[in-house]
């Protein structure tokens, strides 16, 4: 017995001999009194002054009759003795092993007192073996292994063997097919390893040849062939000579050695390919035309206008010639020089001389005068004759100013060159709307390049008059512009018409005449109506 066992005897029999202490003075000291009628005390009783008992003391409480009332005695309480509950720390763990360590400590859940610690050895556990698993699988030849682990530990393993599983074989199957001279082979394969593998040999088949066939005809002084072909396989041939045939000539396609005239006959003569030793001759019968012509003689000069005669001789024989005719020689002009200048209006003239004879000459009209890339404008105050100061420019583009505040048509010339009347431009204002266009009078020498017109409020909001720079500005004829929404209630504006054309004269234009009476009393009447 250890030390903490004898501690915990001698505390239990002190326990004990403490409570039959306590019963012997409750006897003691019970009442002696009966109750008043001469009864002795029968209860029921009541108890007061109650001191509750602990693990090791003893409690007590008064005892009353509740028929009298009278104190009977205390009686005593004995004391309850520790109630020990054990806790476990683990010290060392056991394993599959080895053993391991617990300590087992005592204490009252009633009081707290620790009865003391003692040590217990946990026994080793032992293995839990899982299943076994295939770790090497067993081949034809050679023995797997199977592997178990333990489930607390998985350092711990066994193994055991597998018995080899030895060859499985399949059929046998042709896998080289027999040539005629190289056998064949056959092959099988294990089914549990298909990398194991046993073949046999098949016989070679042998050859099977044709009748054979002429693969190179002999000729006059080579040996044929005959190629022989195996029928199980034609890439396996064999070949025999023929004798050469002296008379089996390969004659070419001949060659003139001497060629036919006029008057003689020609040879061609042949070369057999296969030996160039061997050759043969054939007659070409003299050819009439076959002549050899010298270089000619000119019996007749040619001219620019007439044809001449050439005269040639055969140098084989003089007693045949034949005549060749000179084409005329034709016109052979000069650069030419102007005689007449064009006008705008005329047109000019240009004399051309043959240089094989200055008494042929020729004339050729020049066309009037073409006017490109000019400027068409409608009529009004040129741009130069008035002041649009910082704008001032010396350019003799026209504008027109005209009244927009009643409905009606406008009607003003349109002006190419600064010279000539061209055609007409109308200004249309119908409820609110103002509509441009215009109509030229000869449109077949006329070509407008590049249309720009533009209405405004006053001429000075041009900063620039070139058309080409003003293409953010142009309008369409015969689109219809809103006066109000883009003039507001102004009605003194400026069409500003400048558009770029080719052209050349035509019977249908009149001559500008700026400064007459009427267009004067027109440009001040237009003057009048700027801002």
């Amino acid at each position: 017995m250890n030390k903490k066992d004898c501690i915990r005897r001698i505390l239990f029999f002190a326990a004990v001999l403490a409570l039959m202490l306590c019963v012997a003075v409750g006897a003691a000291a019970e009442g002696t009194d009966p109750c008043p009628d001469g009864t002795q005390h029968k209860g029921p009783f009541s108890y007061r002054n109650r001191v509750n008992a602990t693990c090791t003391d003893t409690g007590h409480q008064d005892k009353y009759c509740d028929a009298c009332g009278r104190f009977v005695g205390t009686e005593t309480i004995s004391a309850i003795g520790h109630q020990f509950e054990t806790s476990s720390r683990v010290i060392t763990a056991p394993t599959c092993l080895t053993a391991g360590l617990r300590q087992d400590t005592s204490i009252c859940k009633v009081c707290g007192y620790n009865g003391g610690t003692t040590d217990v050895t946990m026994p080793a556990l032992g293995h839990d073996w899982g299943s076994w698993n295939v770790t090497k699988p067993a081949t034809c030849t050679a023995k797997g292994v199977e592997t178990r682990v333990c489930k607390r530990d998985s350092s711990h393993v066994e193994n055991r063997d597998v018995d080899a599983l030895g060859h499985d074989w399949g059929p046998w199957a042709r896998t080289t097919e027999p040539t005629c001279e190289k056998p064949g082979e056959n092959t099988r394969v294990c089914r549990n390893d298909s990398s194991h593998k046993e073949t046999q040999s098949v016989p070679a088949i042998g050859h099977k040849w044709d009748s054979g066939k002429v693969t190179r005809e002999p000729d006059c002084t080579n040996a044929g062939v005959r190629t022989y072909t195996c029928q199980n396989d034609p890439t396996h041939t064999r070949t025999e000579a023929i004798p050469a045939v002296p008379t089996a000539h390969k004659w070419d396609s001949g060659r003139i050695t001497k060629a036919p005239n006029c008057t003689e006959p020609g040879v061609r003569t042949y070369t057999c390919t296969v030996n160039s030793a061997h050759t043969k001759t054939e007659s070409i019968p003299a050819d009439p035309n076959a002549h050899d012509w010298d270089n000619g003689k000119v019996t007749k000069p040619a001219t620019c206008e007439e044809p001449g005669t050439r005269v040639y001789t055969c140098r084989i024989n003089s007693a045949h010639t034949k005549t060749e005719t000179i084409p005329p020689l034709g016109h052979k002009w000069d650069k030419g020089t102007i005689t007449k200048q064009p006008t705008l209006t005329e047109e000019g003239e240009k004399l051309y001389v043959c240089q094989n004879d200055p008494s042929h000459t020729r004339t050729e009209k020049l066309g009037v005068l073409t006017m490109n890339n000019n400027t068409v404008c409608a009529f009004g105050p040129r741009l130069r004759d008035v002041n649009l100061y910082p704008y001032n420019t010396d350019l003799w583009y026209m504008f027109t100013p005209f009244d927009a505040s009643k409905d009606g048509v406008q009607t003003y010339e349109l002006v190419a060159s600064n010279m000539y009347i061209v055609g007409n431009l109308t200004l249309t204002i119908r409820d609110g709307y103002l509509t441009v266009d215009y109509k030229l009078a000869d449109t077949s020498k006329f070509d407008i390049t590049l249309e720009f017109f533009t209405v405004l409020n006053r001429i000075n909001d041009l900063t620039q008059y070139e058309p080409e720079t003003l293409q953010a500005l142009r309008m369409n004829k015969n689109q219809p512009i809103n006066l109000a929404e883009t003039f507001g209630d102004d009605t003194n504006l400026v069409l500003y018409f400048c558009s770029r054309c080719n052209y050349t004269y035509s019977s249908r234009y009149t001559s500008l005449n700026y400064n007459s009476a009427a267009h004067q009393r027109l440009v001040n009447s237009m003057l009048a109506l700027m801002d």
